[in-house]
């Protein structure tokens, strides 16, 4: 029998201009070119957030501080292409650091025979309506409730060896393990039993229930929970 974990993340605002998304992440090459910056397409799509009031990078750029730590803190763009003999079609699409898809814009599309002419006409189009909804979703959620399925799909809870000691940073905290070494970054959210988490290249996040912390995170979307012994 499949059970389901009622996460209720208080206060948790998922607010993109102004909330925990505030960076944007483009790549520099999109998939269905072989060049980088193909017809000034990727630095048109970076302009277009930055005007929005994200801080926009490339996939390729060296990433401040706060993003390194936290890719959680950041949005992740992709440019689906759908081409016939005729017309240009792409759409853009946004994703969290977990790689759900957030967002999809509407179709672009072009009729024009210069494939410039015709990307740039159809990336306009689905960026503009990118526009609109980021606005109907700008003031984001007071309360989210995210359920986890403990089913096939969600590994046995894993008991770290280690234990850990919280170090009290800018921002949140790093756990630090007995040889000193940082193992664990946090970044503090409104509920005080939720932090951000990356631990080396996983993102995910460090959450209290009744019987200690653990971390958490997808992996080919399966869920692992890793028991953490932590002293704050």
């Amino acid at each position: 029998m499949k059970k389901l974990f009622l996460l209720l993340l208080l206060g948790f605002s998922f607010s993109f201009a102004q909330g925990n998304y505030k960076y944007v992440v483009v790549p520099l090459k999109f998939s269905f070119f072989n060049e980088n910056n193909k017809y000034n397409l990727n630095a048109m799509t970076k302009s277009f957030f930055e005007r929005e009031g994200f801080e926009a990078f490339y996939d390729t750029d060296q990433f401040p501080k706060e993003l390194a730590q936290n890719r959680c803190s950041a949005l992740f763009v992709n440019v689906i292409e759908n081409n016939n003999l005729f017309v240009t079609k792409i759409n853009v699409e946004i994703k969290d650091c977990y790689n759900k898809v957030l967002l999809v814009s509407d179709l672009g599309s072009s009729r024009e025979k210069e494939y410039q002419k015709a990307y740039v006409e159809a990336f306009r189009i689905a960026l503009s309506s990118v526009r609109e909804k980021l606005k109907s979703i700008e003031k984001g959620l007071s309360q989210e409730e995210i359920r986890i399925e403990d089913s096939k799909n969600t590994s046995e809870v894993q008991v770290l060896s280690e234990k850990f000691t919280a170090v009290a940073t800018e921002l949140g905290y790093n756990l630090v393990n007995e040889k000193s070494v940082v193992v664990f970054n946090l970044q503090k959210t409104s509920n005080t039993n939720i932090f951000t988490a990356t631990k080396g290249v996983l993102s995910g996040i460090l959450i209290k229930k009744n019987s200690g912390w653990f971390f958490e995170y997808y992996e080919e979307e399966k869920l692992i929970s890793q028991k953490v012994d932590v002293k704050f």
